[in-house]
């Protein structure tokens, strides 16, 4: 138990640093590129922080322990939207472009609604849905690609090589990759010794554990004024998590639904739909201290939700 406790320590730390790393690397390479850093958030760090939930995921799946990877992507998204954003806002208010609102917090939601609709015709997510999901994940990227949403910059000037920016990132998402890994190693051994179930595992520990690495790039970001390449890690890493990870799963096998995780889908889809809501019609699509703080207490409500149905 002292060596899951000290992995368990060493795992922030290296959390903290690889953010860092990231940070930096995908920042240089959006001025390098003339990109944004949205679209970098959305691409570089919002898939590659999302790494966690797709071997969670697809590993529980192929082994037979559906429940903790359907549980990890719902968890994960939940999280993500109330209490990620939620706790960034009550630092630093975040500004979305009307763009990112009417393109990507609308794929957002209906990423979350395509699969509770796939998943509750007949409780399965079948071979061919997912290849539907996986379509649905390949437009969204055309969409991206093509709208580009440039920055107006005439000039760039690098803090770094541009080989030296993507050695950088990758670094960074390596870091926070392992760094999420212990932590959650340490949190599911104390969890299962609680005597937790696999779902409740999934949705809680697993699921919170493995958004680490979004809540550390993100909040990092938005505190150190990079506040596109924060909304853009979370809103890449949903839209990833419920198209290109529950797609793939379902291609190699089809994804049995539990029922019983349908509150849950339920719970992330309105969260989703309320954060559409709340920034389209804030002023200036500004998410707030007081819209965040008010998503955090929904969080807290929805663990004191899933712990009364233990």
């Amino acid at each position: 138990m002292l060596l899951t406790v000290i992995l368990f320590v060493a795992g922030f730390i290296i959390l903290l640093k690889g953010a860092d790393l990231l940070i930096d690397g995908a920042t240089v390479i959006a001025k390098s590129l003339r990109v944004s850093p949205f679209l970098i958030g959305l691409l570089i760090a919002g898939i590659g922080t999302s790494l966690p939930e797709l071997a969670v995921t697809l590993t529980a799946h192929l082994t037979g322990g559906g429940d903790v990877g359907l549980g990890t992507v719902i968890g994960s998204n939940t999280f993500n939207i109330l209490a990620i954003l939620g706790l960034s806002a009550v630092f630093v208010p975040l500004s979305f472009k009307k763009q990112w609102v009417d393109r990507d917090l609308v794929w957002n939601f209906v990423s979350i609604t395509a699969v509770g609709f796939f998943a509750l015709i007949d409780g399965v997510i079948s071979r061919f849905e997912g290849g539907v999901l996986i379509l649905m994940f390949a437009w969204w990227l055309y969409q991206l690609v093509k709208d580009r949403d440039l920055p107006n910059v005439k000039e760039v000037k690098d803090l770094l090589p541009l080989r030296n920016a993507f050695g950088y990132s990758l670094l960074g998402v390596a870091g926070v990759l392992l760094g999420g890994q212990w932590v959650v190693d340490g949190a599911v051994v104390m969890a299962q010794s609680a005597g937790m179930s696999e779902a409740l595992i999934g949705l809680t520990i697993v699921g919170i554990g493995t958004s680490l690495p979004e809540l550390t790039v993100t909040i990092r970001a938005a505190l150190r004024g990079k506040q596109a390449l924060a909304i853009g890690n979370i809103l890449g890493s949903n839209i990833f998590d419920f198209l290109a990870i529950l797609g793939v799963a379902a291609l190699l096998k089809p994804v049995a639904f539990d029922i019983a995780l349908g509150p849950d889908l339920a719970v992330t889809a309105a969260s989703a739909l309320a954060l559409f809501l709340v920034v389209k019609f804030s002023k200036n699509n500004t998410f707030g201290k007081r819209e965040g703080l008010l998503f955090l207490v929904a969080y807290v409500c929805y663990l004191l939700f899933l712990i009364a149905r233990i």
